[in-house]
């Protein structure tokens, strides 16, 4: 099975480019069932690295998800598999996207949300994953996140995560890491064409 990509870039919808984003990454991680080390989609969201020894494949997701969208700014892009001519680096995957992207990065504010698509920076520690949804009603959010650990099978995973989602004084919290800031997929380069 393939994983979903865009037919044609740049999207003409916004709300199709998020769909779009949402589905590349609920695929890299098989929804909530998740993927383990050794599963053939998990090796190629990691392009095989995360058999080094204490390698994070958190910011893998959302390089994989910003290629199949057709994305291939490669000062941005941190993929061996993106048919440029760079290949990754190391620890490249979170600066490049909070960075690198100029305007396209949202700092986090309490008057501001991300929205279904984006490249989510929390801290601390640092972690970047794609948010499905977020519920203030409830107090949840869902992510589609790479770099956990799976209990069952004792390997690394990416898998689709529910946590708390909170306003606490002048900070987004989501679960006990503090929102940051977002990469807006709609405000990157080539991905939606201007109204």
């Amino acid at each position: 099975m393939e994983p979903p990509s865009a037919a044609i870039v740049p999207f003409t919808a916004e709300c199709d480019l998020r769909s779009a984003a949402v589905a590349i990454a609920s695929y890299a991680c098989n929804g909530d069932d998740g993927r383990v080390l050794g599963d053939p989609v998990f090796e190629e969201v990691t392009e095989g690295r995360n058999h080094w020894p204490r390698y994070s494949s958190c910011g893998d997701l959302p390089h994989y998800v910003l290629m199949h969208l057709g994305f291939r700014d490669e000062r941005i892009l941190n993929r061996s598999d993106d048919g440029g001519i760079r290949n990754w680096s190391i620890a490249q995957n979170l600066s490049r996207l909070v960075f690198k992207t100029g305007k396209s990065f949202v700092w986090a504010s309490i008057a501001k949300r991300p929205q279904p698509g984006d490249v989510l920076y929390l801290a601390s520690p640092e972690h970047v994953c794609v948010l499905d949804s977020i519920d203030e009603a409830t107090g949840t959010i869902a992510t589609f996140d790479y770099g956990q650990f799976d209990q069952k099978s004792g390997k690394p995973c990416g898998r689709r995560r529910s946590s708390a989602f909170r306003v606490q004084g002048k900070q987004l919290l989501v679960g006990k890491r503090i929102l940051r800031g977002w990469l807006d997929i709609a405000r990157v380069p080539g991905l939606l064409a201007s109204s």
